[in-house]
């Protein structure tokens, strides 16, 4: 896959995570808590899971139109 696409995974999960993070801050969640350790919990995996496939780690994964 490309850099690109990995740098935007780890935008995407460290957005999800700082979502999780203001929710879990303000003193009136409008949401309930599973919701906000889903969006903390999520992000962060995503985010690693970016970093990961960053360093090359993850090159077994197959792209996409390849035969």
């Amino acid at each position: 896959m490309n850099r690109m696409i990995w740098g935007w995974l780890i935008a995407l999960g460290l957005l999800l995570a700082r979502i999780g993070f203001v929710e879990l801050e303000t003193a009136e969640a409008a949401v309930p808590e599973w919701t906000i350790m889903l969006l903390l919990t999520g992000g962060l995996v995503i985010g690693l899971f970016g970093v990961t496939g960053l360093l090359g780690l993850l090159g077994w994964v197959p792209r996409l139109g390849d035969k």
